[in-house]
């Protein structure tokens, strides 16, 4: 269990430098196992998905150096195996072993996955994929079975409601294809785009068509190598920009994906922030106190992101005066960091919007239940008092992370399941060269 002791009420300043994107650059190197010649990747966070992902690989046969500190070396000629290890689902990005492990293999074993407790994530869509292109699932209860032709079926599959994994997952699946298969309602999330690329860039032949169908054309197999870099990491860029807010603006955000957090940035200008850009690198000149209240609604992409929600919510609850509202459409169960934050004063509320039934949401309609909050008010402004709180998943850490060093006083995270260090490469380090007092027991 990690242990964040934090002594905050000193203004942060300095430039805050991203790492590449922890929705992207663990499952580039999932990739990797439909090429027999070695493929090379940069801007890899060293954080737990990442290694979840090279102990993977290493178990099913696969060789992993880091030629240096952020860049990954792999090579799958000598591939054996086809049972993802246990560990390894501690991260939610291993659900792609399926399709890479199926595509190269035809079988493989897996077992539940694990994450954030934030919503149940449900794989039916993308098992649903894998049995349209041919595939065979036996449950087993605490693991699957899956088989599937090497070169599954051309198919056209719509996925009932949009999946970021599971639109990667099948896309992996189905790179070697007896014709074309074609995935309609597909995710359209960036990072989904920087898998297409390396896949492309390794000899296949996948195309986004329109902003939410992708069609794949198969190729024979295996693909060949590549060298390819990982996006820089949007979710870390809004933590960065809300920890700039929360300090005054003080802090400049270095490989800032301009194209990548305009919906945040919008929130953002819209509650009374202005920005400046230099190139990638992104400063605050200029924010409106109090910030203006708002009313945000998460969707996904190209909306606002359910990942941005909570650092919104910190703002809105902590320098805004009045009421803003908070309307969580795509995972069923996403308010315990408010929970936390009122340990520290922040005032809520949940609620149930009205006029919404299951098929406004993204999580499956047997989730959705009338009685359950998926909205919240938050009343600001607050000052924050330090207290000892909770990390229940990556945001959320983050969250009470940003509010400890914003309250004058020694606070306490306790994270039992180590989501900080999960999402985010060398935090504590990051925000120590800001200024920030921080000492991990």
């Amino acid at each position: 269990m990690a242990i964040f002791v934090v002594n905050g009420g000193t203004t942060l300043s300095g430039e805050y430098v991203l790492s590449g994107a922890k929705n992207a650059a663990p499952k580039l190197l999932i990739a990797s196992l439909l090429s027999d010649q070695t493929c090379t990747f940069h801007n890899i966070s060293r954080f737990s998905d990442t290694f979840r992902s090279i102990e993977a690989i290493t178990a099913l046969g696969g060789s992993v150096r880091f030629t240096d500190r952020n860049s990954v070396e792999v090579n799958c000629a000598d591939m054996f195996g086809n049972e993802i290890p246990v560990d390894a689902m501690s991260a939610r990005q291993s659900v792609l072993f399926i399709g890479a492990t199926l595509a190269r293999q035809g079988y493989v074993k897996i077992f539940s996955p694990k994450g954030d407790s934030i919503g149940k994530r449900p794989l039916n869509r993308h098992l649903d994929g894998i049995v349209a292109l041919g595939g065979k699932i036996i449950d087993r209860g605490s693991y699957m079975e899956i088989s599937m032709p090497k070169r599954p079926r051309p198919t056209v599959y719509t996925f009932e409601k949009t999946t970021h994994c599971g639109t990667e997952n099948l896309i992996l699946a189905s790179v070697f294809n007896l014709g074309k298969v074609v995935l309609k309602n597909a995710a359209q999330e960036p990072e989904v785009d920087n898998l297409i690329e390396t896949l492309n860039g390794m000899g296949a032949s996948v195309k986004r068509v329109s902003p939410r169908v992708v069609e794949v054309v198969g190729v024979e197999p295996l693909l060949h190598g590549t060298e390819t870099t990982s996006v820089y990491d949007r979710l870390e860029a809004a933590t960065a920009i809300t920890l700039s807010i929360m300090n005054g603006g003080r802090i400049t955000v270095i490989h800032t994906p301009h194209e990548l957090v305009t919906e945040f940035i919008k929130f953002c200008e819209e509650i009374g922030v202005r920005f400046r850009w230099n190139g990638d690198k992104l400063s605050i000149t200029n924010i409106k106190k109090p910030l203006n209240t708002a009313n945000i609604t998460t969707s996904w992409e190209p909306g606002f992101m359910t990942d941005w929600q909570p650092l919104a919510g910190l703002l809105l609850a902590t320098l805004s005066r009045g009421r803003s509202s908070i309307h969580e459409r795509i995972y069923e169960s996403r308010w315990k960091y408010l929970r936390e934050l009122a340990k520290m004063g922040v005032k809520y509320e949940l609620f149930q919007p009205d006029g919404y039934d299951a098929k406004f949401y993204n999580f499956n309609d047997s989730e959705f239940k009338p009685e359950d909050y998926y909205g919240a008010y938050v009343y600001g402004p607050t000052e924050l008092k330090p207290t000892t709180v909770q990390s229940h998943d990556v945001r959320a850490g983050i969250d009470m992370l940003i509010a400890a060093l914003s309250a004058n006083g020694e606070s306490t995270i306790m994270d039992p399941s180590n989501h900080i260090d999960r999402g985010y490469e060398n935090i504590v380090e990051k925000l120590i060269k800001c200024g920030a007092s921080i000492v991990r027991m």
